[in-house]
């Protein structure tokens, strides 16, 4: 059974599937105050792009401990598709 989760490989006239050229990426606490003094409503995953121009990041905030589990748990399905034998 295939898995939903599993990107295809591209069809048709379009070539072969290319993302971004991703140079680094962070997680940590996310809060709302401009200069990081409030509390943390939301744990952040911040990805660095580079492009032509300047990097770019873009953050994407996980505001809740399911969506984070979710989230979490979805990472370690992949994991152990693409490596196995990985501890």
């Amino acid at each position: 059974m295939k898995s939903p989760y599993r990107m295809p490989p591209p069809e048709g006239p379009s070539g072969p599937l290319y993302g971004p050229n991703i140079e680094s990426f962070t997680v940590g606490d996310w809060c709302e105050s401009q200069d990081g003094s409030g509390p943390a409503t939301a744990v952040a995953i911040t990805v660095r792009i580079s492009s032509d121009g300047p990097p770019v990041d873009i953050v994407i905030r996980i505001k809740s401990p399911q969506e984070l589990d979710r989230v979490v748990q979805m990472l370690l399905r992949h994991k152990r598709s693409v490596w196995p034998y990985a501890s």
